[in-house]
């Protein structure tokens, strides 16, 4: 596995150079196919057959088995980024992760090309300020009673939701919370999509298809 890691992460650095520089795959486009959605609008049929039930073509009740899955994709560093599914999603992982995964407490590949400090040299999207930030409430037992941002729950408090605004807490190390980058991020299979999707996601500006900042808008609409 080491040595799988030296080769990707060289890799990297010689391709460090093809930055994707705005470039993105869109992974909405061709989702809304009108065929795909006809065919799935089920509100106005009388009798509805096991095949639309299902997301494949075979009926519920055979035994056939899952459509075979490729992650063939290229070399981090090589590979153009995914335009984010919505603002702020967790971005997928555009690059192959043989050697990467999994993620242990010992070992997290992820960050030796992430970090902010080395992400622009390696030619990678830098781990967002939202990572290093500590997002949950303070909370402590007092006299065994839970206090949360200084308020009794039970008593100032009726349930925890009752917290509109936590208090951010900038961490200078990346948040512990955050370590398991695949728990958000994940590869991306070369498959057609089985079902149609109307869904479009309202992107304000290219940016916000490209990074984060959710640390800026966390609070929009919140009194």
């Amino acid at each position: 596995m080491r040595k799988e890691m030296k080769v990707l992460l060289a890799g990297a650095v010689a391709l460090s150079s093809v930055l994707w520089a705005g470039e993105v795959i869109d992974i909405n486009k061709g989702v809304d196919n009108p065929a795909l959605i006809k065919k799935e609008d089920l509100g106005n049929k009388k009798v509805v057959t096991e095949e639309q039930l299902g997301y494949g073509a075979a009926s519920l009740t055979g035994n056939t088995p899952p459509p075979k899955i490729e992650y063939d994709r290229p070399a981090p560093g090589a590979a153009k980024r995914f335009a984010r599914s919505y603002v702020n999603a967790p971005p997928l992982i555009p690059h192959s992760v043989k050697g990467l995964l999994p993620i242990t407490a010992k070992n997290n590949a992820c960050l030796g090309c992430h970090m902010p400090d080395v992400a622009k040299s390696m030619g990678a999207t830098p781990i967002p300020p939202s990572h290093f930030t500590d997002f949950r409430p303070s909370t402590k037992l007092v006299n065994g009673q839970v206090v949360k941002e200084g308020k009794v729950v039970g008593k100032d408090l009726k349930n925890t939701t009752d917290i509109k605004i936590a208090k951010f807490k900038k961490l200078k190390k990346l948040n512990p919370a955050r370590y398991n980058c695949s728990q958000c991020h994940v590869p991306q299979a070369n498959v057609k999509p089985l079902v149609g999707n109307t869904f479009k996601p309202d992107f304000m500006s290219k940016k916000q298809m490209e990074s984060s900042n959710l640390l800026e808008v966390i609070d929009e609409g919140v009194k």
